[in-house]
């Protein structure tokens, strides 16, 4: 069964929000009408214009305060930088970043944590995604049964053999928050389609993309 934080984010909330008001106006001066008060027009879209800002304040508070539950409860903190990053931590001596981001005009809030590669010269992309099940019908197969199985692998098979050491295997099987990470030459991004997750997960994802972005560079200077 799939993650069900990721249609129940802020934007998803609002939008539903924001049709039921629609919908209750609607009905309230047609339908309704004649079994409510006698009230006219610019009164009920007044009230359901209320209602409406009311609904998404809510919403925005509910969001914020479980922000600073997640932040309070790792090792993270707010990014005062320039950069543009939303919380960071320094961790194993290298910058884990915390970023949100909307990917499409549909799409929820995602929140991205990465870490940059160092001195590493090559171009290549290595996508694993996590799922509930059945990966290995999907991706690629490692000859890690229980891996296989939570993660759809993608990219070129020596790249994937190489970057999966057991130190990362066991990082991986860590993982339980849905996502997609994708490494590359230059970074690792672990990408998660919601962005209500507990001080827990977010370290998790912390440690994998650490571990990743460091059997990069080691396999890059074997």
């Amino acid at each position: 069964m799939a993650d069900r934080r990721r249609y129940i984010g802020t934007k998803q909330l609002q939008t539903a929000w924001t049709v039921l008001v629609l919908i209750a106006v609607a009905l309230g001066v047609g339908p309704l009408s004649t079994f409510l008060p006698d009230v006219s027009l610019p009164v009920w879209v007044g009230a359901g214009s209320v209602l409406w800002v009311a609904g998404l304040v809510a919403f925005g508070l509910r969001d914020r305060r479980h922000w600073n539950r997640m932040v309070e409860r790792s090792s993270f903190e707010h990014h005062r930088g320039t950069r543009r990053a939303d919380l960071e931590k320094l961790y194993r001596g290298r910058s884990v970043t915390v970023t949100t981001a909307i990917p499409g005009v549909l799409a929820g809030t995602h929140l991205q944590v990465r870490t940059a590669v160092e001195n590493v010269d090559a171009e290549f992309t290595v996508e694993i995604e996590r799922v509930e099940s059945d990966g290995s019908d999907r991706g690629l197969t490692t000859g890690n049964e229980s891996l296989d199985e939570r993660f759809v692998i993608s990219g070129r098979e020596g790249n994937v053999a190489r970057l999966l050491s057991p130190d990362v295997q066991a990082a991986l099987m860590d993982l339980e928050t849905s996502g997609t990470l994708i490494v590359t030459g230059t970074d690792v991004v672990y990408d998660v389609p919601f962005t209500r997750l507990s001080g827990g997960e977010l370290e998790t994802i912390a440690t994998v993309v650490v571990e990743f972005a460091e059997r990069v560079e080691a396999v890059a200077g074997a």
